[in-house]
C-alpha cells in the first residue's frame, strides 16, 4: 500500500498492492507540557465493539493489555507480541518542547482480535480537562511499524493548532471496522462537546457506529 494522508471522512480498504491484507498498526499521541512547567495528561483509548455496538473492551491506561491478548514477554519484561495494547501512561507530556516522538503508542494486530469484534474506535481523551487549544503541541496519527520507526502514516491531526480543536477535551481519531469480513478504515478527526472517556463512548456509540 503506497504512503496516504487521509482526509477527515475518507474510508480505505487496508490492503497491500499485492492484496495481501494490513492488520499491525498503531496509534500514536505526542503532546507538550506547560510553558512553566505544569504537566498536561492525555490519553489514548481503543474500544472494541461487536455489530450490536456492545463494548466488547476498553484499553486505556487502566486496562493496557486486552484480555484477549495476554502478551508474550522477553525476559527483561519488554513486550514482544501482543493483540491491542497500550505502551504507557504518560500524566506530563514533554517538557523543554517537542522531542519528536509519540507519548503514547497503542499497538494492535487486527487479525487477532475476537471473532465477534466489529470494530475498533481510536480517541484522545484529556484527562487533565485542558482544551486541546491550550496545549503548546499535539498531534496525533495512525499508522503502520513502531514508534521509533513509522513507515505508512493512514492519518494524522494536529490537536493542538487546528481551530477545529480548540474548546474540546476529546477527539475521535479514526475506526478500524469489518465490512464483507475485510477490515478498513475510517479516518474521523473529530472533537466531540464531552466529558471524559464515558461520555465520549456514550457518543461514539450513537454518532459513529
Amino acid at each position: 500500500m503506497a504512503t496516504i494522508n487521509l482526509v477527515k471522512g475518507q474510508k480505505i480498504n487496508l490492503k497491500k498492492e499485492n492484496g495481501a491484507s494490513i492488520t499491525k498498526f498503531c496509534a500514536g499521541a505526542n503532546w507538550g507540557a506547560h510553558s512553566n512547567g505544569d504537566s498536561i495528561d492525555l490519553d489514548l483509548h481503543g474500544v472494541m465493539f461487536d455489530s450490536n455496538k456492545n463494548e466488547i473492551e476498553h484499553i486505556y491506561f487502566g486496562n493496557r493489555y486486552s484480555e484477549f491478548a495476554e502478551p508474550k514477554r522477553h525476559e527483561d519484561g519488554y513486550i514482544l507480541e501482543s493483540k491491542i495494547w497500550l505502551t504507557e501512561d504518560d500524566r506530563e507530556g514533554d517538557q523543554g518542547g517537542d522531542d519528536g516522538e509519540d507519548n503514547e503508542v497503542l499497538y494492535m494486530d487486527l487479525s487477532k482480535l475476537p471473532s465477534h469484534c466489529e470494530k475498533v474506535v481510536i480517541f484522545l481523551c484529556s484527562f487533565s480537562g485542558d482544551d486541546f487549544g491550550d496545549v503548546p503541541h499535539a498531534a496525533v496519527r495512525i499508522y503502520e511499524g513502531t514508534k521509533e520507526n513509522p513507515t505508512n502514516i493512514l492519518a494524522q491531526y494536529n490537536v493542538g493548532r487546528e481551530a477545529s480543536f480548540r474548546g474540546h477535551t476529546v477527539m475521535v481519531m479514526g475506526m478500524f471496522y469489518k465490512h464483507n469480513g475485510e477490515w478498513k478504515f475510517n479516518a474521523i478527526g473529530t472533537p466531540i462537546k464531552v466529558d471524559g472517556s464515558v461520555e465520549a463512548k456514550e457518543t461514539i456509540k450513537s454518532k459513529f457506529l
